[in-house]
């Protein structure tokens, strides 16, 4: 293809370890922080509406922090390996009318570096694009600051972001192809102002790419490019973040075909060697996304189950919290009985109760996902084939969906 190059950039971060079809386990290091790949970035919100006496914390946002402190809020038990990556945005802070002095007291620390809090793992910090798509200010109860490339890359840089995007205009399903064009060109603006700000020595820089399919991707990044020019989109960019697929979350059969065809445009850009993130996309659709070349996710899920009250026995299904039987599960949430005490009710804030739901709810995605890299890392497709046939084949909702992703990325069944 005309835009095949190789590239240039250093890219000793990300080591793909093994490969299994089109899928791969790697792992990305970054300021001394290891991530192994495919993963999941639970999405935390790190601010949550509070000061730093309390975490920073409010409602549920406050325990999910206490889980990744392992501290006696929660029993003292270390739940640090399901946080070894995180993913947190800018536009979190829009959920709250935060006062000024606040603001500027919450993003005056990186994450990592505040005494109260013990988190170590892979910071990975979104431009909240997609929240500041129609609305492109961050509001506070006295201040205002306005949404653009350059303030979006200084929050994300006080905050001490391992991984960073830049700030991107998503594509919608109902766009036509004049404003999915002008959307890549005013993203390819932005691209340029954050490669303008950045060095890449003590971040790791992600382009944000849109698209549903390999012309609509294909597109995006060549209107990146027009405005960037050659060099720069090939030898500045340490990975790639593939955005606006929320909107079609439901559909399994859209989402491969937009993961499969993205893989195939950076392969055919030269780009085969970096890694791909999936933004805002988890549970089922891992394991088929990770069969067909993405390397990490990022997600929220965990946490809205619980909030609606959703207690998950797997990656397909879910009871209510109050029904389930917490006997049935090992993991360490379902283990300690005070935690189990606190799922049954037995709190004083119902933030702690949802709190643990939502850890036990990110345990079985997490769980999930280190199968599918045990899986890769076997001898041959088999192990892969096998697994994706026996968790998502014998479902009805998901056989075509398994059956393809087998047939077309792990060499078929025969």
């Amino acid at each position: 293809m005309a835009h095949s190059q190789t590239r240039q950039r250093d890219t000793d971060f990300f080591e793909i370890v093994e490969k299994s079809g089109d899928a791969r386990s790697g792992v990305l290091r970054v300021n001394g922080t290891e991530l192994e790949t495919p993963n999941l970035l639970p999405v935390v919100n790190f601010y949550g509406g509070g000061t730093s006496e309390s975490l920073y914390g409010g409602g549920i946002h406050r325990t999910i922090k206490e889980f990744i402190n392992g501290n006696e809020a929660v029993n003292g038990a270390d739940f640090s390996q399901y946080f070894d990556g995180v993913m947190t945005s800018v536009s979190s802070l829009t959920d709250y009318g935060i006062n000024r002095e606040r603001y500027e007291d919450y993003i005056a620390e990186p994450i990592k570096e505040r005494e109260v809090l013990d988190f170590n793992g892979t910071l990975f910090v979104d431009s909240g694009g997609f929240k500041f798509l129609g609305d492109r200010k961050l509001d506070g109860s006295d201040f205002e600051v306005e949404a653009n490339q350059k303030s979006i890359f200084e929050i994300q840089s006080k905050l001490g972001g391992d991984i960073m995007v830049n700030l991107d205009r998503p594509i919608s399903p109902d766009d036509g192809y004049q404003e999915r064009v002008e959307k890549a060109r005013l993203t390819a603006e932005n691209v340029d102002t954050f490669l303008n700000l950045t060095d890449g020595s003590s971040q790791i820089r992600y382009l944000t790419l849109h698209g549903y399919n390999y012309s609509m991707l294909d597109t995006f990044l060549t209107e990146i490019e027009a405005v960037i020019g050659r060099d720069r989109v090939h030898c500045e960019f340490d990975g790639v973040a593939l955005g606006g697929l929320v909107p079609i979350k439901d559909s399994k059969e859209k989402l491969i075909t937009a993961v499969s065809d993205c893989r195939d445009v950076l392969n055919d850009w030269g780009f085969k060697d970096l890694p791909l993130h999936v933004l805002g996309i988890s549970s089922s659709s891992i394991p088929l996304l990770a069969a067909v070349g993405a390397d990490t996710f990022d997600s929220s899920s965990y946490l809205q189950s619980a909030i609606n009250g959703k207690y998950s026995t797997s990656l397909l299904s879910a009871v209510r919290v109050d029904d389930a039987d917490f006997s049935e599960c090992d993991c360490p949430v379902c283990s300690d009985p005070i935690l189990v005490s606190r799922m049954q009710g037995d709190v004083k804030y119902q933030k702690d109760k949802l709190g643990a739901v939502a850890v036990h709810n990110l345990i079985i995605q997490k769980r999930e996902v280190e199968k599918v890299r045990d899986a890769i890392q076997s001898p041959s497709s088999d192990a892969l084939i096998n697994y994706i046939e026996q968790s998502l084949g014998r479902d009805k909702s998901m056989q075509q969906h398994a059956h393809r992703v087998v047939n077309e990325s792990l060499g078929g069944y025969f």
